[in-house]
């Protein structure tokens, strides 16, 4: 998850995702930020989540398009980036939403 000497960014943003349960994985998509991610528990999608956001923001800073990227979606950094900024971890706070087969059915706490 965390690696020593990673520095862990902490970013002010709420990302509803919409998460379900299918015969054999777990399956989350975050429409505001067109992603997809699945895996085979509902532990393991929580993890992959994180790791998926960390990756999109790791690649916008290596890109020069963080800062854009958030102020577009209203969000802002809680930690200042260090100066290497290739020992960064982003921590970006999500809302998991259960989907059900008749829609939405409530919002689970982390």
């Amino acid at each position: 998850m965390y690696n020593v000497g990673e520095m862990i960014v902490r970013v002010d943003a709420n990302v509803q995702w919409q998460v379900a349960a299918h015969q054999y994985s777990w399956v989350g998509v975050c429409e505001p930020l067109k992603l997809t991610v699945e895996a085979d528990t509902y532990g393991e999608l929580m993890e992959s989540i994180s790791e998926t956001l960390d990756a999109v923001l790791s690649d916008l800073l290596k890109s020069n398009e963080l800062p854009l990227f958030l102020k577009t979606h209203g969000w802002t950094l809680a930690t200042p980036l260090p100066a290497k900024p290739e020992d960064v971890r982003f921590d970006v706070p999500f809302i998991p939403a259960m989907i059900g087969a008749d829609g939405p059915q409530g919002v689970v706490f982390q």
